[in-house]
């Protein structure tokens, strides 16, 4: 009698499980790469709009000065906002959209003397 060619029932659930390992290993390595990834960028991006503020101030005097949505970033991962406290102060901030509950760093905060500010125990910057 002759033999089929072909894998058996056995080799092919040995190759799902050598899969899902991997699998479950890959993913979650990651889901840590985009998440530390976004978070640099929002701190970039917010460094970058710090930048612009001052520039602001220095040609009119006042951070509230010709206040624009236009100033407004945009991100996939972070939504960002900022509020002009009076003409010599500001505050920038990154809120986390579509927080997990579990993520580190939902926001993060910039203001015009360079102070940094993070939920507390963490280490977003």
């Amino acid at each position: 009698m002759r033999r089929t060619q072909g894998f058996s029932l056995i080799e092919l659930m040995i190759v799902l499980v050598i899969i899902g390992i991997l699998a479950a290993i890959a993913i979650p390595s990651y889901t840590e790469h985009v998440r530390k990834a976004n978070r640099a960028d929002a701190q970039a991006t917010l460094m970058k709009w710090a930048y612009e503020m001052e520039r602001q101030y220095t040609q009119y005097n006042s951070y509230k000065a010709g206040e624009t949505d236009e100033l407004v970033p945009e991100s996939e991962a972070y939504k960002f906002s900022y509020a002009a406290l009076s003409a010599n102060e500001f505050t920038l901030k990154a809120t986390l959209k579509n927080n997990q509950g579990g993520q580190d760093c939902a926001w993060m905060t910039l203001d015009q003397a360079g102070q940094r500010g993070e939920p507390k125990g963490e280490d977003c910057w």
